[in-house]
């Protein structure tokens, strides 16, 4: 168990920032017990050679029309087919957040900041590989959470590849 999932209380209204297949989408559903997630991707191709999300579209809707049908029986569940910074939400709507969308350090910070006044005191933004990096982006999770943290002078937890910065 990724111990971001440890973070949320039963009845917490959540975010999953890069949902992918919504593998960990289902872990936070079945560990967490969520009154709410949203689930946030545009599930549109991106042209990141090498990676192994790099898909064309027809492969993307596909993903995301599984993603769909897992979720379709799951009340709690809103999914956001969108960007990130697109989606509107009002301020201290969140508990918990979890990012793994695009992992260069530009769009880590924006994410970081965009999110930031949406989660209540005592929430949590979490996300997943902090020190990754790849010859897309030599500088990513870790130096915009860094830099974050320290800006807003919050506290983080590093486990492993986690980091849980605490509101």
């Amino acid at each position: 168990m990724r111990l971001p999932l440890k973070y949320i209380k039963e009845d917490d209204v959540c975010a999953e920032i890069g949902v992918w297949h919504g593998d960990f989408s289902k872990q936070i559903l079945e560990i967490g017990k969520p009154s709410e997630l949203h689930l946030i991707d545009p599930w549109e191709t991106q042209d990141f050679r090498d990676r192994w999300y790099s898909v064309n579209q027809k492969t993307m809707d596909k993903i995301f029309n599984k993603v769909i049908n897992t979720f379709s029986s799951e009340s709690k569940v809103v999914i956001h087919r969108n960007y990130s910074r697109k989606v509107d939400f009002s301020e201290n709507y969140f508990d918990w957040i979890y990012i793994d969308a695009n992992h260069s350090y530009k769009e880590v910070l924006k994410d970081l900041h965009y999110y930031l006044p949406l989660v209540k005191s005592g929430g949590f933004i979490c996300g997943d590989d902090y020190g990754w990096k790849d010859k897309y982006c030599s500088d990513g999770p870790k130096r915009a959470v860094d830099e974050f943290t320290e800006e807003c002078s919050l506290e983080v937890k590093i486990s492993g590849t986690q980091y849980i910065i605490s509101i």
